[in-house]
């Protein structure tokens, strides 16, 4: 009966975004959307052509089934039923999402808190319930989906399924095809961790140290502190923002990383790696081969805009998270010790995917994670699992996710087709933007990053709160059960 309530419930408002607003512009799509719908459109006539390079290959999966099946029956592909077909096919993602979801809640043997929790966590955001209905043309909801299933699939041991749904996602997002292969063929021994408190060590202070030189040569790469007064002020506050947040991490963190490489390298089968290189070779020799204009790659650029976007605003990347995915954000970070032995437990595969989601968590763009989230949903579940959730506890969440998935918010207001339009980029930081910008960290304004930050600190308080209820109230029954004992000594 649970479940029903839920499904039903997340299926009546999907349905309700289904039917209703879509970007005001260019027929329902903007920005990388139109290259998407582009796929739609004419997939078939420009793969033989090789007329995609070897990142946009690796995106095309969604949209390359729209246009075979649309081919497939004769359909029209004009732009009102192409965004047809992406809304139903996104639905059918999210169906698919929701069943792999509830089969890893039965191999994990949720109770029913932790059940309902995981599944606010997953599917109340922006990106559900909002995002991927107002702009569907983006293969990041179905790489978020499919990222459940390899979920899935690595819990329940399911090594072959997890490698056909791997080299399906190695289609739809760049890093998934990697992900799974570290998912299947690492070694599955756990890695070390501390039992007591971390000892005093330099090593967070030398690796703060390296991170700020790394920091001031690509803000000099490209021209960040050339900027004067306010930016300038906020980069490098930014900077200072950053360097506590590595240090506390750092220090909280419970793993004996020398110790656990050492280990890395002794149960490394040779076998192992050799079909991990293989795999990986031959797939992105397919990519290539299927390949035509790389010439317009540089890679140098994508670096540079990479660090160009990041440290806009201090911890500008949290904030920008928490109002896209919702209260798992604040939750991961009190949490974060025990996320980080519940990684340890699942073994080196599971580590060295996460290890690789960190470096796309510093971006505030949240859609770089869209297939890493399931990653961080499962250990949130297996960190609280100890934790004894009451109803008022999953109510605040559910409530702060709804709220903060704009839903309910209309966004097509008096002046948003002018200012999506593109042609006054000023436009994007003023207030018919924001409705929607406001949830990409790298694109939102001053003002909403102040209003922002205070929801996160609000909901980052709410979660400590509650941990600090429990251990309260689990200390107060360890004292009662030592009282009775005492007593009945005497």
């Amino acid at each position: 009966m649970l479940r029903f309530v839920l499904i039903a419930s997340l299926f009546a408002v999907i349905v309700f975004q289904m039917v209703g607003e879509k970007v005001p512009v260019n027929d329902g799509t903007m920005g990388d959307g139109l290259f998407y719908r582009s796929i739609a459109e004419d997939f078939l006539g420009k793969i033989e052509d090789e007329s995609y390079n070897v990142f946009q290959l690796q995106r095309v999966m969604p949209f390359a089934v729209l246009n075979v099946t649309f081919s497939l029956f004769e359909w029209v592909k004009s732009h009102e039923g192409l965004l047809r077909g992406i809304v139903i096919l996104n639905f059918l993602m999210a169906a698919l999402g929701v069943y792999w979801y509830f089969a890893l809640a039965r191999k994990l043997r949720l109770r029913d808190n932790l059940t309902v929790l995981g599944f606010l966590l997953l599917f109340v955001n922006f990106a559900v319930l909002k995002d991927m209905w107002y702009h569907p043309f983006h293969p990041g909801f179905s790489a978020m989906m499919l990222g459940i299933g390899q979920v899935n699939y690595f819990v329940r041991v399911e090594r072959q399924r997890l490698f056909l749904l791997s080299l399906v996602a190695g289609f739809v997002w760049p890093s998934m095809f990697l992900t799974g292969l570290f998912l299947m063929l690492m070694p599955s021994e756990k890695l070390l961790v501390h039992e007591s408190d971390r000892p005093k060590s330099f090593y967070p202070i030398i690796v703060c140290c390296i991170v700020l030189v790394v920091l001031i040569i690509t803000g000099i790469w490209t021209g960040r502190f050339g900027n004067g007064g306010g930016e300038l002020a906020l980069h490098i506050l930014s900077i200072a923002a950053l360097l506590i947040y590595f240090l506390a991490f750092l220090i909280k963190n419970p793993i004996q990383w020398k110790l656990s490489f050492d280990l890395f390298r002794s149960k490394l089968k040779a076998g192992k790696l050799q079909v991990f290189w293989l795999s990986l070779t031959a797939f992105f020799l397919i990519i290539f081969l299927l390949s035509g204009s790389n010439g317009n790659i540089f890679f140098l650029e994508v670096a540079e805009n990479y660090f160009t976007e990041i440290l806009r605003f201090p911890l500008d990347f949290l904030v920008g998270h928490t109002l896209y995915f919702g209260f798992l954000v604040p939750l991961a970070m009190v949490f974060f010790p025990r996320m980080m032995k519940e990684m340890a437990n699942l073994g080196m595969g599971f580590a060295m995917a996460c290890t690789f989601m960190f470096v796309f968590i510093l971006h505030p763009e949240p859609q770089f994670l869209l297939p890493f989230y399931p990653f961080l949903v499962l250990l949130i579940l297996k960190s609280v699992k100890r934790y004894r959730l009451l109803k008022k506890d999953i109510l605040v969440i559910g409530g702060f996710n709804l709220l903060l998935s704009a839903a309910w918010l209309p966004l097509n207001v008096s002046g948003m087709e002018e200012a999506l339009g593109g042609e006054n980029l000023s436009l994007l930081s003023q207030f018919p933007a924001q409705r929607y910008w406001m949830h990409f960290g790298h694109m939102m304004s001053w003002e909403v990053y102040i209003g922002a930050a205070v929801v996160f600190t609000l909901l980052v308080w709410l979660a400590w709160n509650g941990k600090i209820r429990y251990k309260r109230e689990a200390k107060l029954g360890e004292d009662v059960e030592a009282s009775r004992t005492e007593t009945g000594h005497v």
